[in-house]
């Protein structure tokens, strides 16, 4: 990839849109650990508040995002990039569009949920400045926070 390549993110609202995140790399979402990886359950995800948004690179799908805004407070969490991809700085443009957006909406702060074994991710959010909440949802997803 050349560094002149841009992500498309776009909300999924379809059945059809749904599936592709789904379809689109099944291993890339073993490390969500807050819910099983099946359609159902993304559509729960959407039901409980959840914004499910692609990622994509030239028409495929990178990642999956899922956003969620309460009263100033931006919840977020996010798969890994799909591996063929990794290493291009996605995950920091990610990082970006959630800060752009709190921007926009005039968020205090950002709240994201990674796994425990993930270390890419646990680096990338120390790198971004986020700490520690202690406020973990299960024993295997530790809450970040980043104050704007």
């Amino acid at each position: 990839m050349s560094e002149q390549t841009s992500l498309e993110i776009k909300e999924c609202v379809t059945d059809a849109e749904i599936q592709s995140i789904y379809n689109f790399n099944t291993n890339a979402f073993a490390d969500m650990q807050d819910f099983e990886w099946n359609t159902e359950e993304l559509k729960s995800q959407i039901a409980a508040g959840w914004t499910l948004l692609s990622v994509s690179v030239n028409k495929d799908i990178v990642a999956a995002i899922f956003i969620k805004i309460v009263d100033k407070t931006l919840y977020t969490k996010n798969t890994a990039i799909k591996m063929e991809y990794q290493g291009n700085g996605f995950s920091h443009l990610i990082k970006e569009f959630y800060e752009e957006l709190a921007s926009e909406k005039a968020i205090d702060r950002i709240i994201n949920y990674c796994a425990q074994d993930n270390f890419r991710m646990i680096s990338l959010n120390e790198g971004h400045d986020y700490v520690k909440t202690g406020n973990n949802t299960t024993a295997n997803i530790i809450e970040w926070e980043k104050v704007i």
